[in-house]
């Protein structure tokens, strides 16, 4: 089984300025009998999920632990998202399809990517970090290690934050399902924590491996407790840096092939992050591209033949990778994330 290295990755990851976060991973565990866990306060049963029965299971996945998980004895779903599944799983699926099955919760991270803060604040970036690096095939070793003939895969991971920027967190986990278990049933829902409110009990969320193409009427990252108003913040100090950058990188587009005019784009500037890799004539969209691998697993691109033809941008790119950088794109005015939201970059810096 994949050993991960949580630290190293986080520490590769984000910049936490002496902030301490819990390294444990969090254990995949049977919770007895189906039937004994619904409508009841507490669950049954918590052993290694290694220890199940051999009657079928349904196995549910969420993407990674947060802090209920790691108080007392550590456990997957021992808060509000366990309040949940057991007051309303009987709504969310029809338990008569999984009549006699035991129970089992595991996530796809085991370690706490949200690092004992806000989700909205470090858990996609973490998250995507450990499944590019080494966290999936831990996730795949884990779950071919429990899995039984007859067992029911339920995918309730949530998207995550970032969705608009890269393919959903749970679609990942559910790419990888498919890839390595082709043959066992699944089910997607919506994450738990969404299933205080009613009309999202019984959503089967659309599967897809396009970005910003899974799309419901709303995330369900913002109706967990913790993370009311979540979603995608800029942070106060990107104007200054706007500023500076635009003025370095004055280029601009309102589409792949129109004439560039700065005075109508407005730059958007990413986040720091590690670039890990470079990759040169990549086909996107039936273009050949530069693509960016960036640290927290997350990818994008430039149409070099538009906006790269003498490859410039590219050489610069190698020289910064292994190191921290920002990227930009520029939007149309009238259009906010046209571009930014598709994965698209114009040029990159070092940050210093």
């Amino acid at each position: 089984m994949t050993t991960l290295n949580f630290e190293q990755i986080v520490g590769n990851t984000v910049s936490l300025a002496g902030h301490s976060f819990d390294v444990r991973a969090c254990p995949d565990q049977y919770l007895g009998p189906l039937s004994d866990a619904v409508g009841k306060p507490q669950f049954p049963l918590r052993v290694a999920a290694q220890e199940r029965t051999g009657k079928p299971c349904l196995v549910m996945v969420l993407e990674s632990p947060h802090v209920d998980e790691f108080i007392g004895n550590i456990g997957p779903a021992k808060g509000f998202t366990g309040d949940m599944i057991r007051n309303f799983l009987h709504e969310v699926i029809n338990l008569q399809d999984v009549d006699g099955f035991g129970f089992v919760l595991i996530n796809a991270i085991q370690h706490q990517c949200s690092l004992g803060t806000s989700t909205s604040e470090h858990r996609d970036k973490i998250f995507r970090a450990v499944w590019a690096q080494g966290g999936e095939d831990n996730f795949v070793s884990r779950l071919r290690s429990l899995l039984k003939p007859n067992d029911v895969v339920m995918n309730c991971c949530t998207k995550g934050n970032d969705f608009e920027l890269n393919t959903p967190l749970r679609s990942l986990v559910e790419a990888s399902i498919r890839t390595h278990f082709p043959n066992v049933q699944t089910i997607r829902r919506m994450h738990p924590a969404s299933w205080r409110t009613k009309s999202w009990r019984g959503v089967a969320w659309r599967y897809s491996t396009e970005i910003n193409d899974d799309r419901d009427a709303q995330t369900e990252s913002q109706l967990t407790v913790d993370d009311p108003d979540a979603g995608n913040k800029v942070l106060p100090d990107q104007i200054m840096q706007l500023k500076k950058l635009a003025a370095k990188d004055h280029t601009t587009f309102n589409s792949e092939t129109e004439t560039a005019k700065s005075e109508k784009s407005v730059a958007i500037l990413s986040e720091p992050d590690a670039l890990v890799s470079i990759k040169e004539n990549q086909i996107v969209r039936g273009s050949a591209c530069t693509v960016l691998v960036m640290g927290d697993g997350s990818k994008r691109h430039m149409k070099t033949s538009t906006f790269d033809p003498d490859g410039a941008i590219t050489q610069k790119a190698k020289t910064l990778v292994g190191s921290r950088v920002r990227t930009t794109c520029w939007d149309p005015k009238g259009s906010p994330g046209r571009w930014s939201s598709q994965g698209y970059f114009r040029n990159i810096y070092s940050v210093e």
